[in-house]
């Protein structure tokens, strides 16, 4: 490389780091409401894959819509970006100048290849979501079932490949709000998996012994001790009613061995 395209260089990258933090500060035509203005995307995702991310590019244009994309691979080696130092203000600047992307646009399209999310894309969409931004994915993300409990967070259960599935999940898991103990006023529905977002892993295990180690984990709820949704709801919407009931009792008595002190044995 020449001294003059490396001076060049170091100064489209002075330039970036300068104007993307600035730049978030503002939001883009925020004036221009005519009837023709194409829809702005948003591409999210990690830069892994690259490929990925230009064929949604290239399929969001052809559909008529103004892309905004990520412009940088850091994974690929590049005199911008090879000094550590240098690697790492350029990188906070790329996430500003991102951010600004997000608030600029009219939704966000995240390209999860194979359900893959990292934990910038999971920020990116969280933000998203706090914006009022749609969000889309290119990949299925799945479903979720989601309690809505009155002065407390929802509680989200998933993910589910089926939204069949969810709403069985859902019908079972009402059941048992006449037999569960659970806060009054307790709403119970579907609706998409929010990877941003905390969810109970669907899959409780049916081995006894597995299910008494997850009551120690079991997550006290509005901190009455075992409520609704606990795990043995969550069994029974899981399993055949009967099932569930002789496999709660086997975990029961799994539990009580564990914790019982076995010194004089």
């Amino acid at each position: 490389m020449t001294r003059e395209h490396h001076h060049r260089d170091l100064q489209a990258a002075s330039l970036i780091a300068a104007a993307a933090p600035a730049a978030s500060e503002q939001l883009l035509n925020p004036s221009d409401t005519s009837t023709d203005r194409p829809t702005v995307v948003t591409l999210c995702g990690s830069t892994r894959f690259w490929r990925e991310l230009a064929e949604a590019n290239f399929r969001e244009t052809a559909a008529g819509r103004a892309v905004l994309a990520p412009g940088c691979d850091m994974k690929k080696a590049h005199p911008l970006w090879a000094e550590p130092a240098a690697a790492e203000e350029l990188k906070l600047a790329l996430d500003a100048l991102h951010r600004w992307k997000i608030r600029a646009c009219d939704e966000v399209l995240v390209v999860n290849t194979g359900g893959y999310i990292g934990d910038s894309t999971r920020a990116e969409i969280a933000y998203a979501h706090q914006l009022g931004r749609p969000v889309r994915y290119t990949d299925p993300v799945g479903h979720a079932v989601i309690l809505h409990r009155p002065g407390l967070d929802p509680v989200r259960i998933g993910p589910y490949e089926h939204e069949s599935r969810a709403e069985e999940i859902a019908a079972g898991l009402r059941r048992q709000l006449h037999s569960t103990a659970h806060v009054e006023g307790t709403d119970i529905a579907t609706g998409d998996f929010r990877p941003d977002l905390d969810h109970l892993d669907p899959r409780v295990p049916t081995d006894p012994y597995a299910l008494a180690e997850a009551m120690d984990h079991d997550p006290g709820g509005d901190g009455t001790g075992r409520n609704f949704p606990d795990l043995y709801a969550r069994l029974c919407a899981q399993e055949p009613a009967e099932y569930a009931s002789d496999l709660w009792g086997r975990a029961c008595s799994a539990y009580d061995y564990l914790h019982a002190d076995h010194a004089d044995e």
